[in-house]
This record gives structure tokens, sequence and C-alpha cells, in this order.
């Protein structure tokens, strides 16, 4: 075969190559993704390496090859969370009752936490060593005050207001569904009533 014959047969083979080994790093980069978001929802537990790798089914310098860092796992898992709370809530206007409103606002944090608990329990024992998880820890408390000052801040300010803040956080969610053993529902109830208390004393 002449060398121009052997340039056309490479010329045609390069791409077939390039693309198989970029669908194979696709596959390797939803399946290494997925291995972290199942280990972490399972156990409740930031997983190493050498377990997201072995779940899988790669080897350890894939995962760094398709992941520079940790902090790009919890990037993709963080990422992941979002739009699956983004189909499970839905945002509407404040009606005007202080009581529909609070109730409605404190279901859909329940719903929310009760989603990412397994992902917060896991980040908080990495937390110290993850700028990113830092850094989206305060954007989820930045972003959560803004809602709670939408639906309520009109009618409800000052002391009441840092209150409610604080009740209606993750923190205090965790701690009713785990040192406390409420179930999700008592919990949620739990938390609408002091909401409420707390708000009309704030009026």
């Amino acid at each position: 075969m002449h060398e121009g014959e052997k340039a056309v047969v490479r010329a045609r083979r390069e791409p077939a190559t390039t693309d198989g080994r970029v669908l194979r790093g696709a596959r390797n980069h939803e399946a290494i993704a997925r291995a972290m978001y199942d280990l972490v929802r399972a156990t409740h537990l930031p997983p190493s390496i050498e377990e997201v790798a072995r779940r899988a089914r790669v080897g350890i310098r894939t995962v760094f090859r398709q992941f520079e860092d940790l902090d790009s796992l919890y990037r993709s898992l963080n990422d992941r969370l979002q739009r699956e709370i983004m189909t499970m809530v839905s945002l509407t206007a404040p009606s005007g009752d202080l009581e529909v409103d609070l109730r409605a606002l404190v279901a859909r944090r329940a719903r929310v936490f009760e989603h990412i608990t397994p992902f917060r329990r896991a980040g908080r024992l990495v937390r110290h060593q993850s700028r990113f998880l830092q850094e989206q820890d305060a954007m989820m408390a930045r972003f959560f005050r803004a809602a709670l000052e939408a639906h309520v801040a009109s009618r409800v300010g000052g002391d009441a207001l840092e209150a409610l803040d604080a009740l209606l956080s993750f923190e205090v969610w965790d701690r009713l569904r785990d040192a406390q053993k409420l179930g999700a529902k008592r919990a949620e109830r739990v938390l609408s009533e002091a909401a409420l208390t707390i708000a009309r004393s704030g009026r």
C-alpha cells in the first residue's frame, strides 16, 4: 500500500477511534458520578476514591482522569442534587395569609431536607477539607434566608425573623429526625407549629 493510501486509511480510522474514546470517557464520567451519589445516599458517609472506583468498576487513575480532585466530585454531586430538587419543588408567590404561607414554606423545606439529608451529613464530615462544600453551605443558607424573607419579612421582622431563620434550618430538621427520632411528618408538624408561634409573636 502506498503512503498516500495509508494516510487515507488512518484518516478514516482516527475519527472512529476518537469518538470511541470520547464515548468511553463520557460513560466513565457518568459511572463515577453515579457511584459517588449512590454510595453517599446509602451510607450518609463520604466515600473514599477507592470505594468510588470499585463501585463504578473503573481504576483509580480513571477517577482522577475524569475528576481532578474530590471537590470536582462533590461539585458533580451537587449539580445532580440541584437538578433533582428543581423537579421536586414548585415555588409559588405568597398568598397573603401568614399561616398558609408558613405551612407551605415548611412543607417545601421538609421535602427538600429529607431528600438531601444523606448528602448534608456526609458533607459535614469533610467540610473542613473542601472549599467548595464550605461555599455551598454558605450559599444554601443565603438561599433559604432569601426565601423566608420573600414569604414573611413584610409581616414578621426583628428577633422573630432571626428565630424563624434558625428554626427552619437543615440543622434543626436533622436534629428532629436524628437525635429526637421524629418521623418526617411529625417533624414537619412540629416545625410548622413552632414557626407559627414565633411568627405571631413578631407581628
